[in-house]
This record gives structure tokens, sequence and C-alpha cells, in this order.
């Protein structure tokens, strides 16, 4: 499997389609090729970038109706992801709506 279609795998759980280009943001992140073979190597770097990516993703239009067709992403679903990949690295939550605590 390469690294785009594991890429692509991983967002076709939430019903999101990524373009070459986000393919490619994702892929520049990692400092990895797409076209590359997954290996034991790679899904540290691989899942960083994703979440480095998914606040991007979230700035898109949620559902899109055309003709009878319609496709919508499990917004809260990626909201989840994202959150699970910053603990899980070590990165800051940039979409967490944690209350804050200050004294004056």
């Amino acid at each position: 499997m390469t690294v785009n279609d594991y890429i692509l795998q991983k967002f076709q759980t939430f019903g999101v389609n990524l373009s070459e280009a986000d393919l490619f943001d994702i892929c520049l992140n990692a400092k990895i090729s797409g076209g590359g073979e997954m290996n034991e190597d790679c899904p540290t770097r691989v899942s960083v970038a994703i979440a480095k990516f998914l606040p991007s993703l979230l700035l898109r239009a949620t559902s899109i109706s055309e003709s009878g067709f319609s496709m919508s992403w499990n917004i809260q679903g990626i909201k989840d992801y994202y959150s699970f990949l910053c603990k899980q690295y070590g990165l800051k939550d940039e979409l967490g709506n944690k209350p804050k605590v200050t004294f004056l």
C-alpha cells in the first residue's frame, strides 16, 4: 500500500475525499513520498501530518448536494480523530473547547 492510499483510506472513514493537492500537502508535512510504500517507519510521521492538516479541512463545506446527489462529512468524528491524534503525539489541540481557569 502506498502512503497516498493509506491517507485516502484513513479519510474515507469520515466520508472525506481528498484532492491531489491535499495529499501533496500532507506528504510534504510528513517529509515523505506519497508514492512510496507504507512501512513501519511511516505511521507516526503520516499521522502527525494528518493531525496538522485536519484543522484546514474543517474550514470546508460539511455537506454538498447537487442534482439529487448529496455527500456529507462526519465532522464530529473528524474533530474527535484530531483530538485523539493530538493527545497521542503530544500536539497542541487547536480546536479543543476546553475551559480555562484564570485567577485575577
